[in-house]
């Protein structure tokens, strides 16, 4: 568990320093560019997400399961090819549609952005097959590299757009370049593993193709559902609101997936890695289950608590007066993004059991909850009552899909829903000087050091109660020169 614990940390690490880069250049781009431009690079990149589902068919998530590394090479192959088939015909339906495109949306010169499509799918799509390739041959080390490198030349492109001339392209562009650098790093080490590669064959392609048919007969379709649901409620605030409205969900929305993006993309990678493992030679995954979804619960509840108390204040003083709204939608949103938070490595868990008839319907039930919460915000005209609807809709469903991933790992769903009491119930307690703080109306600033005090010392609390996280901290900081060489 200390080796589990360390690659996690690895990648964590590496996805901290991209955001604290992200931190430091987030203020500036927020200066730079409007909520305008902002709503429309999240519209670009909610089409991209929709249609780059289809791009390998949901066969990525089949390279880790194979028990040969040879089986994983044909896999990664086959991957590689539907994603050149299927950016090619998208692209194409992209520029032929393009003028309705753009009447749907209600965003006049959006199809100016539509040469960049073919990039961004390719860079997004390669990154993630490369990705878990790597991630089964234990090279978090390179992933944490790339998840560095990437966020460097990326946030320097938006950025220096952002100076020259800021619009939307700046901040599309500067995305591009931070998947593609992914792709770049990832590809120089994978061709260290060549060899196996030189037993791929079309006849072993056709016979994994139909081992791991369950993929895209049922995964693609939940894959698509999830995506889509995320993406559907800035597609669908663009139908009834301005790109403002937009803009404004989706900084809300970035700004609170950054734990995720630091912790739970980590754990992602590394649990469904080691999760397979488990599966593979005992059949059982309880106990690396319950481990870490009690560990998320305890690193997330703070900070949904500080953001539900002072969202305006730390959306205003960190982003600027045009932002504050921003704050508003976050503070509204934040219950289900910790229940979001919680549940990414179980996600996973509907791929180890091979459960993704289960996983699709899921999907789509929040697909059509997350739109009718929208639909019915917009009818009327009422962004705040869209965000409420969203957010209940997310932990609603959020929590029993985790309670039915719970189940299938064999994990108590008693001693879970008390662990996230006990939780919710400490995290409280420590925000108490906050809440008293907000209540006197202190000043920012003072807010603002009151929630950094009580997050250091929360923290600070849980990892020097648990022994494993100590030691899995301990051994990354000995070997972080090495690792990373």
């Amino acid at each position: 568990m200390s080796k589990f614990l360390s690659n996690v940390i690895k990648l964590g690490s590496a996805t901290l320093a991209g955001q604290i880069l992200g931190i430091i250049v987030t203020p500036i781009l927020s200066r730079l560019y409007s909520p305008s431009d902002f709503g429309i690079f999240q519209l670009f990149f909610s089409i991209v997400g929709i249609v780059g589902v289809f791009s390998c068919f949901s066969y990525a998530a089949a390279i880790q399961l194979t028990k040969k590394d040879d089986d994983a090479a044909n896999i990664v192959v086959l991957c590689l090819s539907l994603i050149l088939i299927t950016t090619f015909f998208i692209t194409v339906v992209f520029f032929i549609c393009s003028g309705y495109i753009e009447q749907m949306l209600n965003a006049p010169g959006f199809s100016a952005y539509f040469p960049l499509l073919p990039l961004a799918l390719l860079s997004s799509s390669i990154g993630g097959v490369m990705a878990s390739w790597l991630s089964r041959k234990y090279e978090f080390g390179t992933i944490a590299k790339g998840n560095i490198y990437s966020s460097i030349t990326g946030k320097g492109v938006s950025l220096g757009y952002g100076i020259v001339s800021p619009s939307p392209f700046g901040l599309i562009l500067g995305t591009i370049i931070n998947d593609a650098t992914i792709v770049v790093v990832l590809l120089r080490k994978t061709l260290g593993d060549i060899h196996f590669f030189r037993c791929v064959s079309y006849e072993r392609i056709k016979q994994l193709a139909l081992r791991y048919k369950k993929f895209p007969q049922f995964q693609l379709g939940a894959d698509l559902a999830g995506t889509a649901s995320t993406a559907a409620p800035p597609l669908l605030l663009a139908v009834f609101f301005t790109p403002f409205v937009i803009g404004w969900y989706a900084m809300s929305y970035m700004v609170m997936r950054v734990p995720t993006k630091l912790l739970g993309s980590a754990l992602f990678q590394v649990f469904y890695q080691k999760a397979c493992d488990e599966k593979n030679q005992t059949g059982n995954i309880k106990n690396i289950v319950e481990t870490i979804h009690t560990r998320l619960i305890s690193a997330g509840m703070i900070v949904c608590l500080i953001v539900m108390i002072l969202g305006p204040e730390l959306f205003e003083f960190v982003l600027g007066m045009q932002w504050t709204e921003a704050g508003v939608y976050a503070q509204i949103i934040a219950p289900w993004m910790f229940i979001a938070f919680i549940s990414i490595p179980l996600l996973t868990i509907f791929y180890i059991m091979e459960k993704q008839a289960a996983d699709f319907w899921f999907s789509v039930l929040q697909l059509v909850s997350k739109a009718i919460a929208v639909f019915i915000g917009g009818l009327f005209a009422d962004p705040i009552l869209a965000m409420v609807l969203l957010s209940i809709s997310g932990v609603s469903l959020g929590m029993y899909v985790n309670i039915y991933t719970l189940k299938i790992a064999g994990v108590s769903v008693i001693d879970t829903i008390l662990e996230i009491i006990r939780y919710s119930v400490l995290s409280l307690l420590f925000c108490l000087p906050l809440i008293i703080a907000k209540f006197y109306a202190l000043s920012t600033v003072i807010l603002i050091s009151i929630a950094i005090i009580i997050s250091v010392v929360y923290y600070s609390v849980l990892i020097y109660r648990d022994s494993q996280l100590k030691k899995g901290l301990i051994n990354f900081v000995k070997s972080f020169y090495q690792k990373f060489d």
